[in-house]
């Protein structure tokens, strides 16, 4: 069975947007054809090196079309890829960012704790220094009290006195001086006693309150060391505590330089990998527009080469007419009857004038 025209040719697997394009131009391409026919024209064969070199363009077409499709779908692929990778990195160095933010908020407290820390460790030095100084100075005190206070007991004798007894028998001798009229031998006795009272009334006197100064500077010294104590024991605290944040300052500082260089390392990897996917993206827009213009070129060569086709396949039939024409006009013109097929063909080849009545027509 013949194929109707336009089948079997090089059309099949053509693109559907060529084919749909190629469907609109096909009837119009058919009809030009038929025109030219009943206008008497002489068939002509097509060229078969134009069909076959067009067959071959358009096979290499397809080719090309067919890899550059492969193509497209690994440069999209790989540009999704990368841009999915592009994303990743964005989502993570979103997170080292955050992290990043948080570590330096806390480095900025540890290191304001570690601050406040190392001038209350000065302030207490420094307190503990002046009390040192004032232990010292009172220990001074005491040691030049006690060498005084020994040297005046060594000056007054191991002899107990009392001092108001002493006050008591000089007050005595001062009103008998001064109420009595004494011998000047008795006088002489009286002043001596008097004098020697008074210089033991006032060494005495001297001796007690360096005794009294003695023990104020020993429950001064006690006071300063328990004081001292107190401060040795705050200071052990707070530098126990300095050194507890110093090495929290120290692991926050370096999780915090960590994560800077993390994330500049993350921000470089998506910048690069960003770069990657742009030149895919590139690279692909390129070749879109290539598969555009092959598309159109493959659209161009399949209508010329449905058009050689056509042509051929109707200058075909169009030499097996007119061999029947001939033989029919043959026969009409030794007088023999023709069918009204061969009447037909004889009128579509102009090889008889309309109106014409050939004998024996039946």
């Amino acid at each position: 069975m013949k194929k109707p025209l336009g089948e079997g040719c090089a059309l099949e697997g053509l693109p559907s947007r060529g084919a749909k394009f190629i469907s609109s131009c096909k009837g119009r391409c058919v009809a030009s054809t038929i025109r030219w026919i009943h206008q008497g024209g002489e068939p002509m064969a097509a060229p078969v090196d134009d069909v076959n070199e067009l067959r071959a363009q358009f096979n290499e077409l397809k080719n090309k079309l067919q890899e550059i499709s492969q193509r497209i779908l690994e440069l999209r692929s790989n540009r999704d890829s990368a841009n999915g990778e592009v994303k990743r990195l964005s989502a993570e160095l979103r997170a080292l960012r955050e992290q990043y933010m948080q570590a330096k908020q806390v480095y900025s407290e540890k290191a304001s704790r570690k601050k406040e820390l190392y001038e209350a460790l000065t302030r207490k030095k420094e307190e503990r220094a002046r009390s040192l100084e004032e232990l010292r100075a009172a220990r001074e005190l005491l040691r030049r009290a006690i060498n005084e206070y020994r040297a005046l007991q060594n000056f007054l004798g191991v002899k107990k006195y009392d001092e108001e007894e002493i006050r008591a028998k000089l007050e005595q001798l001062e009103w008998q001086y001064q109420t009595m009229t004494l011998p000047p031998e008795v006088e002489k006795i009286v002043v001596n006693k008097i004098r020697s009272l008074e210089s033991i009334y006032v060494n005495l006197k001297h001796l007690n309150e360096l005794k009294l100064k003695i023990n104020e500077l020993r429950d001064k010294i006690v006071a300063l060391r328990n004081t001292l104590n107190k401060l040795n024991e705050e200071l052990k605290g707070l530098l126990a505590e300095y050194l507890k944040v110093k090495e929290e300052v120290a692991a926050i500082r370096a999780q915090r330089d960590e994560l800077r260089q993390r994330m500049k390392e993350v921000y470089e990897q998506r910048e690069k990998i960003r770069e990657i996917a742009n030149s895919y993206h590139q690279q692909l827009v390129a070749l879109l527009a290539e598969e555009r213009r092959l598309r159109e070129e493959l659209e161009r060569v399949a209508i010329l080469l449905k058009a050689k086709e056509l042509s051929r396949h109707i200058e075909e039939r169009r030499k097996l007419l007119y061999g029947k024409a001939m033989e029919a006009l043959a026969k009409y013109q030794r007088g023999e009857p023709i069918t009204l097929e061969e009447f037909k063909i004889l009128m579509e080849f102009n090889l008889i004038q309309p109106g014409g009545s050939p004998s024996g027509q039946r």
